[in-house]
């Protein structure tokens, strides 16, 4: 009698499969063509990841939740109310993880995503971007007519770069309220040649030769131009101080960060503390400085941002230079780019972070030693387009760090001579 049961049974068992199978495919195509769910295995493969991976805990049934109820892993990854942590498709994951050269073909601008938009930080001297007007402070809301808010940051710069000779259509928002203005750019793109590090010796009465070093992105190649430059301030005896510029810096590589902190402070000096998720806090080292230890002051503004702040931070609390400016921009998260199934990925926030003295700043910023700022400089510039009291503020701000570099060069001669 067993015998004879057990095919009936698994006939039946077969027969409820395929019609629940044929119900979740129908179930599934409906979906589908409503543009939802299309997305279901790489989903379910990200929310482990998220799991294991976030830095802070992570609620599977919220997220499950989300994505039942949004239909795509855009939404369901909303809930984690983190804006770095984001969804790449193929192209948006292709364009992430190609390695960060000093040359692209593209306009010559810096940015710092928005939710809605892209704030230029700064504009390449010479490149398309400052040949066809584009300003610091301007806001591209559009990218050849799409919105940028239709797509990831990391879209909209893909969709802004591109092959030399190639033309790009943006609109820019320039002011606020009844200032605020629309204008379209039509850009021609251009292999974009930017030197991360330019140092010009500088002089002045009381302290004589000085370098002055902007540092405009953390790239690949930037630690290897900085080490160079520090080689000539090496070999000269007229070179008495440094002032290095960070304002307007985005960021990037946070190994490039630790690599130019490596070349001021002491071997063994932290550079930051990383603070992740079921892992004890992780300090990281300087490699070890080879170069003078000249007096040094440090320009930051409220754009200098993650690899910068890291920087700042470092140089400020182990007191290797002075900080004037504004606070800088307050972001003290750690992102790790993570690839999917289907050649797709994620950019996952994976940690957070202290300073080299293991100082918070999320949301507030690296403190200057000395704040050098016009109240409402900002917003004229963002709200209502006018540069004019920015420019001055930056001007204030050089003309302050010398004053200080000079009393550091002062007192570094003072101890000498004692």
């Amino acid at each position: 009698m067993y015998f004879k049961k057990k095919p009936q049974k698994y006939q039946l068992a077969l027969v409820i499969c395929f019609i629940l199978a044929g119900v979740l495919g129908w179930w599934w195509q409906d979906f589908a063509r409503k543009g939802k769910y299309r997305d279901l295995a790489p989903a379910f493969y990200l929310m482990g990841v998220l799991k294991l991976n976030f830095y802070q805990p992570v609620d599977l049934t919220k997220l499950m939740r989300e994505y039942w109820r949004t239909g795509n892993i855009a939404g369901m990854m909303k809930s984690l109310n983190d804006p770095y942590t984001r969804f790449l498709n193929k192209n948006e994951y292709g364009e992430l993880t190609k390695e960060t050269q000093g040359s692209f073909g593209g306009i010559g601008v810096y940015l710092i995503p928005k939710e809605e938009e892209l704030l230029i930080s700064s504009v390449v001297k010479n490149s398309p971007g400052e040949q066809v007007g584009l300003q610091q402070g301007d806001r591209i809301v559009k990218v050849d007519a799409i919105s940028v808010k239709d797509f990831s940051p990391e879209v909209a710069v893909a969709r802004i770069r591109g092959a030399a000779g190639t033309k790009v259509s943006l609109r820019v928002v320039r002011g606020e309220g009844a200032k605020r203005r629309e204008i379209d750019f039509q850009v021609t793109r251009a292999n974009v040649f930017i030197p991360t590090v330019e140092m010009t010796v500088k002089k002045d009465p009381t302290i004589g030769e000085y370098a002055y070093i902007r540092v405009s992105q953390f790239a690949e190649t930037t630690a290897d131009d900085l080490d160079k430059n520090l080689k000539q301030i090496d070999n000269s005896n007229q070179i008495k101080g440094t002032m290095l510029d960070l304002r307007a810096n985005p960021g990037g590589s946070l190994d490039a960060a630790i690599r130019l902190a490596s070349q001021f402070i002491p071997k063994e000096t932290p550079v930051l503390h990383i603070k992740r998720r079921g892992y004890p806090v992780k300090s990281i080292f300087s490699y070890g400085n080879q170069h003078k230890q000249l007096p040094m002051v440090v320009l930051v503004d409220n754009w200098s941002a993650s690899a910068s702040e890291i920087l700042a931070g470092a140089l400020k609390d182990q007191k290797r230079a002075q900080l004037i400016g504004n606070h800088t921009f307050g972001k003290d998260l750690i992102q790790e780019v993570k690839k999917l199934p289907g050649g797709t990925g994620a950019t996952i926030t994976i940690a957070s972070y202290l300073t080299s003295g293991k100082v918070n700043i999320h949301k507030r910023g690296v403190q200057p030693d000395y704040v050098v700022e016009i109240p409402g400089a900002m917003d004229l510039l963002l709200k209502e387009g006018k540069p004019e009291s920015f420019l001055k503020m930056q001007k204030l701000q050089e003309e302050e760090a010398v004053r200080v570099l000079r009393n550091l060069v002062i007192g570094s001669k003072l101890k000498k001579a004692g």
